[in-house]
């Protein structure tokens, strides 16, 4: 893997965790002011699972951070020209 391409997936997924926890605060207003109660999840404005979509949303993040984790873990065989 080429260097430049390393740097351009580790930047995605390092600027993706903040917009994914943008995402969640997001989705939390609406399940506050677009459901009727705190524990229903579907919101009466456009009918999404508002619990679904946190918790892909929580998957998300879990993912990048694992990525990146592996990716600098493995930094030296990544890099590694052939």
């Amino acid at each position: 893997m080429r260097s430049k391409v390393y740097k351009i997936i580790l930047w995605l997924l390092c600027i993706g965790i903040p917009i994914f926890i943008f995402g969640i605060i997001n989705t939390m207003v609406s399940l506050r002011y677009e459901t009727d109660s705190p524990s229903d999840c579907v919101s009466k404005i456009t009918g999404d699972d508002l619990c679904q979509a946190i918790l892909t949303l929580k998957i998300l993040i879990g993912i990048s951070i694992m990525i990146i984790v592996v990716l600098l873990i493995f930094r030296k065989r990544f890099l590694q020209q052939n």
